[in-house]
């Protein structure tokens, strides 16, 4: 039988978000609060999101991979094996130029 599925909710994609996070930077550990720069930059996105996530998560996902990748080696660079917020802002910044908001209303669909 079947499982019913529950509608998704902004814990749910935070949650996914996270994990991309987390597949990008490889096998390095992070600060409890590493994750604190993207979450606070990406909040007011996510419940907005909810609606449309079924078709507009994969670019989300690979956003946040991209910038997991980009904060570990932030910190690889440093000499560290810890991603830190440090680490995460620097990335956001580096996204954030690349693409003004990922998380963000698309400009052609105004999602």
């Amino acid at each position: 039988m079947p499982e019913d599925v529950a509608p998704i909710e902004a814990i749910d994609i935070t949650l996914q978000l996270a994990a991309a996070f987390g597949q990008g930077s490889g096998h390095l550990l992070m600060e409890a609060d590493a994750l604190r720069p993207a979450y606070d930059a990406y909040l007011a996105h996510i419940e907005r999101a909810v609606p449309f996530w079924d078709t507009d998560a994969l670019t989300s996902v690979n956003v946040m991979r991209a910038l997991g990748s980009f904060a570990a080696h932030h910190a690889l660079t440093a000499g560290r094996v810890v991603i830190t917020r440090t680490d995460t802002a620097a990335a956001l910044d580096a996204i954030m130029r690349n693409r003004a908001a990922p998380l963000g209303r698309c400009p052609l669909t105004g999602r």
